[in-house]
This record gives structure tokens, sequence and C-alpha cells, in this order.
């Protein structure tokens, strides 16, 4: 991935009063111990925070915490990263002298504390938080709302912009602001990322295409109930109708179980992607910062420089082999995906041959026939959407793991 040779502009351009930014080329990183205590941080740290090494090292890292950034942003960050996993989130931060600046973070658990990288963010996400965030932290203040509950407020706001979790958001979100920052420094595409971003779409459309088969479902599931009305009016004429509803009856019951884990199985492989997509940028920006980390000009604290290095070597590292685990579990996941669309596909043939069966046996049934074939009919459709949907999911599915494989391969040469 090569630079380009044309100087990089540190100042950002115009900037609100009180910013203070820094050069999309700079990364940033400070490392803390399990309570939150600096422990460690490059010298791009010290200076967008304004603060001298003295008064950073051993202090609580809220010490750059700003009141725009929302309580249930850090609410978040803590309970993911106690629980071992990694986060990524946009950060406004205050320095010493009143200035703010944005970040998006990348926090990792690591030995005996968190390591927190920072770049400067300026996606079409970014643009969204820079006003989500002060109208949120207003209303916690305004309503004195606890972190758990605006935590909830912001995952709802995020639900309106379409992401189902914030491990969907801050995962696009990520992929976006490394796509941006590579267009601000003239760096050509990253190939990875722009095929994760394409496969982030395919699992949209999977999700989709699965909630259509289970509201399709849900259609009809009154069909064998209205069968069974019929034929207890028609009495003894009714038979061939009451075989029909106990039949349909005992497919429904298998098709509820079976929808109930074709949807979690859908979820499984969009999580699965998620999750790769959000490790391998992750340790992308690992190797960066810790590439930047070496160019630097080491500071009159840094005389554990190098161990700090192998820190930022190790934990690359550990990143790269769990991008590399991930997309083998997503493979895993479609192969499990592409059982459930066949066991789903069985049962779908399965009412497609009882209703040919149910359409000759009521042909003689002159007297409801229209109600017959209002609910024959519903049959039909609901077989022809499953049908549809399981054709546009098995090339789809197809094609997540043939990109994960070729992903995975990829990552592995370059390792």
């Amino acid at each position: 991935m090569a630079r380009a040779t044309l100087p990089v502009d540190h100042s950002g351009g115009d900037t609100g009063p009180g910013e203070n930014t820094f050069g999309f080329d700079e990364l940033f990183f400070s490392r803390t111990d399990a309570g939150g205590i600096i422990k460690y941080g490059n010298s791009v740290f010290q200076r967008i925070s304004v603060y001298g090494w003295e008064e950073l090292l051993s202090k609580p890292h809220k010490i750059v915490r700003h009141p725009d950034t929302p309580r249930a942003v850090f609410w978040l960050l803590w309970k993911t990263i106690k629980e071992g996993k990694p986060i990524g989130a946009y950060v406004k931060n205050r320095a010493k002298d009143g200035s703010y600046y944005w970040v998006f973070a990348l926090v990792t658990p690591i030995k005996d504390g968190y390591l927190s990288v920072r770049l400067r963010p300026s996606s079409e996400y970014f643009a969204i938080i820079e006003k989500l965030y002060p109208e949120l932290s207003e209303k916690e203040r305004r309503e004195d709302l606890t972190p758990a509950d605006s935590a909830k407020l912001l995952l709802s706001k995020l639900n309106d912009l379409g992401f189902e979790d914030y491990t969907a958001f801050m995962t696009a979100a990520l992929g976006k602001e490394l796509m941006s920052r590579d267009k601000h420094l003239k760096i050509s595409e990253d190939g990875v990322i722009l095929r994760f971003d394409q496969l982030l779409k395919v699992t949209h459309s999977v999700l989709k295409e699965a909630e259509t088969i289970a509201e399709a479902y849900k259609e009809s599931e009154i069909v064998p109930t209205n069968f069974r009305i019929l034929a207890s009016q028609l009495g003894d004429d009714g038979a061939a109708i009451g075989v029909i509803s106990d039949n349909y009856s005992i497919l429904s019951k298998d098709m509820h179980k079976l929808v109930e884990g074709f949807i979690a199985s859908a979820q499984s492989v969009v999580d699965a992607i998620n999750t790769s997509y959000f490790l391998v940028c992750t340790a992308r920006v690992q190797r960066e910062v810790l590439d930047f980390f070496v160019e630097e000009n080491a500071d009159s604290h840094e005389a554990a420089r190098e161990q700090e290095m192998q820190l930022l070597r190790n934990q690359q590292a550990e990143y790269v082999a769990k991008a590399q685990d991930s997309l083998r579990d997503v493979s895993v996941k479609c192969i499990g995906f592409r059982r459930t669309c066949l066991d789903l596909d069985r049962l779908a043939t399965g009412l497609e041959v009882m209703r040919v069966v149910g359409k000759v046996e009521c042909s003689n049934y002159l007297g409801v026939k229209d109600r017959v074939d209002d609910l024959l009919n519903k049959l039909e459709s609901f077989q022809k959407t499953v049908t549809g949907a399981l054709r546009a999911l098995t090339r789809m599915n197809g094609l997540i793991q043939q990109e994960a494989d070729s992903l995975r391969q990829q990552s592995e040469r370059a390792a």
C-alpha cells in the first residue's frame, strides 16, 4: 500500500473554535491499567492533550474526557472491554487548555489493562455522531439519565439509522473511517476493506430475505386452523379437508421450529461477518500505529520504549490471528446456514406436494370451492415466497463463503 510523496496537511483545514486537530497520518495511543490509569502513551497523545507527561502518567484517562461525549459511550466501552472484547467508538476529548479534539478510538484488552489507539475521524458517520453526541449528553443532564438508560437511547438512535446493534455500527464506522483516511492521505484503496464493505451490503440482503420468509410464514400460520374450521362445518363430507388440515398442522409445527432456527442461523452469518471485518480493521490500525511509533522521535519519558513496542507487536500479531480465525468462523457459519436452507427447502417442497394433492382431493367440494381455493392459493403463495427467497439466499451465502475463504488466504499470505 504505497503512500503518496505529497506532504500531508496537518492543519485539517477550517476547524471550529477551540478545536485542536491532528494529521490524518498521525495515530496515537495510550495504555492504561485495568482501572483506567494511564501507564504509557506516545508523543501525539501528549501533544494533542496539551498536558505534560508528569500530568498524564498515573492519572485516570478521564482527565481528557469532554462533557459532550455521552456517558452512554463510556458505559458501553467499559462493559465491552471488561468482557474481554474490543470496541470502537467516536470520542470527543478535551485538552488541558480547554480545546477539544475528536477521535475514533479502538480499545482492546491487553495484559494487565487496556490499549486505546486513536485516529482522526472524517467519514459520513462522524458527521452524524458529531451532531448526536451533544444532544444526547444534554438529555442525560436534563433528565438525569443513568448511563445504562442513556445507552439504550443511543442504541435506539443507531437502530433508526439501520444498525441492528452497536457492533454493526462500530464495524461499519471503522471501515468507513479507514476508507476516508486513505483518501485524505492519497493512499491507494484498501482492497480488503472494500471487499468487506461490499459483504456488509450482502449481509443486509441476507437478513432481508430471511425476514421475508419469516413474515410469509406468519401470514400462513392461520391456514391449518381455517382448514379445520371448514372441515368441521362440512361434517363427514369434510374428511379429505380434515386430513389436509392434520398434515399441514404437522408440517407447520416443523416449519415453526425451523424458521426460528433459520433466522438465528442467518443472524449468525451476519454477526460473523461484522466480527471478522472489525478484527481485520483493528489489526490494520494496530500495524500502522506500530509503524508510526517506530518512526516517532523518542521523548524524555520513553525509557521503556522498546517494551511498549513489543507490547504493540504482540497485540498486532494477536489480532491478525483473531482476524484469520474469524474468517474461518464465517465459513463455518455459512455451511450451517446452507444446511438450514436445505431443510427449509425440503419442508417447502412438502407443502407444495400437499397443496397439489389437496387441490385434487377437494375438487369436488363445489359448495365451498372458493374458500378451499383461497386457502390453497395462500399455501402456493407461501411456497413460492420461500422458494424464491431461498434461491437468493443460497446464492448470497455461497458468495459470502467464497469471499471469506479468499480473504483468509490473502491474510495468511500477508502474515
